[in-house]
């Protein structure tokens, strides 16, 4: 749990609580995205505390908009490796998010993810 400290301050800084079968999911997501990433070029970011501050803190921090706090429903277009998108599910399993994206190998790796 070398992470949890760092995304449990970032949710609650926007006033979420990370619990740790949420930071586990986004510890499973990372791992996908690295092994996958050794196949597909999805990000450039593929450090483990790069991943954790430059893609899941930064999106856990879109919910500081009040329209992510409310909203019920979000489309995430142009997803590419799930980001923001399934972060914002991860935090918020009452909403429901859409990932668009034009290619089938994200849309793959997407499926696998989810």
């Amino acid at each position: 749990m070398a992470f949890y400290d760092l995304m449990a301050k970032a949710a609650e800084d926007v006033g979420l609580e990370l619990t740790t079968e949420q930071y586990d999911q986004f510890i499973t997501y990372m791992r996908l995205l690295q092994e996958w990433n050794e196949k597909i070029n999805l990000t450039a970011i593929t450090e483990d505390e790069e991943i954790v501050k430059k893609h899941f803190i930064d999106c856990i921090k879109a919910f500081k908009a009040d329209e992510f706090k409310k909203a019920k429903t979000v489309i995430d277009v142009g997803t590419g490796a799930g980001f923001p998108g399934l972060p914002i599910a991860i935090m918020r399993d009452d909403v429901e998010v859409t990932l668009l994206d034009s290619l089938n190998k994200r849309i793959n790796f997407l499926n696998e993810v989810v």
